[in-house]
């Protein structure tokens, strides 16, 4: 297969799409702070998360302030997206809120494609 180049932009905008079309997209980043949980993966690390489409009545159990959530991604570089593979740390069910950090994907896996990431 021939390697693919994409850069944060791109990425966050199959992100969205994949959301739209409830579709997973898995993306591989570095973790930039210190494992949560024993196991985990820690600061420097590769991790992936599973991102997908927010089930319909899903309820958080922690509150992020959603209304400055955008503005806040805008700012730090980061989107919030719905992953399938983590579970709220309150309730234990698959599925939670997690920010990815868009200059730190090196990896996306989309639709049985896998696409590199630049930085530019």
């Amino acid at each position: 297969m021939k390697d693919l180049y994409l850069n944060p932009s791109q990425v966050q905008e199959m992100i969205k799409t994949a959301e739209q079309e409830a579709e997973i997209i898995v993306i591989r980043a570095v973790r930039k702070t210190a494992a949560s949980k024993p196991g985990g993966p820690d600061k420097g690390e590769l991790y992936d998360l599973h991102c997908g489409t927010k089930p319909k009545g899903y309820k958080s159990a922690r509150s992020f302030g959603l209304h400055n959530r955008k503005e806040e991604d805008k700012n730090n570089g980061v989107l919030t997206v719905f992953v399938t593979n983590r579970q709220d740390p309150v309730t234990k069910a698959w599925g939670a809120w997690r920010r990815v950090n868009l200059n730190e994907v090196v990896k996306v896996i989309y639709k049985t494609h896998e696409y590199q990431v630049t930085c530019t």
